[in-house]
C-alpha cells in the first residue's frame, strides 16, 4: 500500500532537487570553495597582464592562432584515429576468439562422431598431402632461384650486365 502512496505523491521539482541538493553537499563543498575563491584572488592580478600580453600578441599576428587551432585539430583527430584503432583491435580479438573457439568446436565434434582413431588417421593423412604440396612447392621455387642465379653467373661471365 506504502507502495501506492509513494508512487501516487507529487514528485519535486528538479529545481527542488538540485537546491536540496546543494544544501546537502555544502558543508563538504564549502573549504573546497574558499581555497579555490583564496587562490584565485592571489593568482588573478599576477595572470591578468600575462592574459593581456597573450590577447594582444595573438591579435596582432593571427597566424600563430591559427597554428594553435590546427595543432589542436590533429591533437582531436590523433585521438579519435587512436580510439577507431582501439575499437578495430577489440573486434578483431573477437573474432580470433570466435574463430578459436569455433575451430576448437568442430574438432571436439569430429572427434565425438567419426571416434578419436579414425580422426588421428584422418589428420595423418591430411598432413601428408599438405607435407607433398608444400615439398613439390619448394622444389619448384628453389629451381626458379636456382635458374635466376644460374643466369646472372652465366652473364656476368659472358661481360654482360652493370660493372
Amino acid at each position: 500500500m506504502e507502495v501506492l502512496q509513494d508512487m501516487s505523491l507529487p514528485k519535486p521539482d528538479v529545481g527542488v532537487q538540485a537546491f536540496h541538493l546543494y544544501n546537502e553537499a555544502d558543508p563538504y563543498l564549502r573549504p573546497i570553495l574558499s581555497s579555490l575563491n583564496a587562490l584565485y584572488a592571489q593568482l588573478y592580478p599576477a595572470l591578468l597582464p600575462l592574459l593581456n600580453r597573450a590577447a594582444v600578441f595573438t591579435h596582432d599576428s593571427p597566424a600563430l592562432v591559427t597554428v594553435g587551432i590546427l595543432l589542436l585539430f590533429l591533437l582531436i583527430s590523433v585521438q579519435i584515429l587512436a580510439f577507431v584503432k582501439r575499437m578495430l583491435m577489440w573486434w578483431f580479438r573477437m573474432v580470433v576468439r570466435v574463430v578459436f573457439y569455433g575451430l576448437l568446436a568442430v574438432l571436439v565434434a569430429v572427434v565425438w562422431q567419426r571416434g578419436l582413431g579414425r580422426t588421428v588417421e584422418d589428420l595423418v593423412q591430411w598432413g601428408g598431402h599438405l607435407g607433398e604440396v608444400w615439398w613439390r612447392e619448394y622444389r619448384r621455387w628453389e629451381g626458379y632461384q636456382n635458374q635466376a642465379a644460374a643466369s646472372q653467373m652465366k652473364g656476368t661471365k659472358a661481360g654482360s650486365g652493370w660493372r
